[in-house]
């Protein structure tokens, strides 16, 4: 299965992909001290990357779950920023 590229963002949508990226890299690091939870913390920061990089989309289910399984403010970073379709 191929991935297509998404359509690239609007500079203000970037830059709050960028900031929910590097809260979620900040809260994998952080947590890290703790086995279980780098078993989605890691998964979901890889796809928030990809989220900023135009390569995966940004949805509302994502965001949601990032907004209760990694960090309350990337969360709600990605829920502001445009969705991809």
């Amino acid at each position: 299965m191929t991935e297509t590229a998404v359509p690239i963002a609007t500079d203000n949508d970037k830059t709050l992909r960028l900031v929910a990226y590097i809260l979620n890299l900040v809260t994998t690091i952080a947590v890290g001290w703790t086995i279980i939870p780098l078993a989605w913390l890691i998964p979901m920061t890889v796809i928030s990357y990809g989220i900023y990089k135009g390569t995966k989309k940004n949805t509302v289910a994502f965001g949601v779950c990032t907004l209760l399984f990694a960090n309350l403010v990337s969360g709600i970073l990605l829920l502001v920023a445009k969705k991809d379709a």
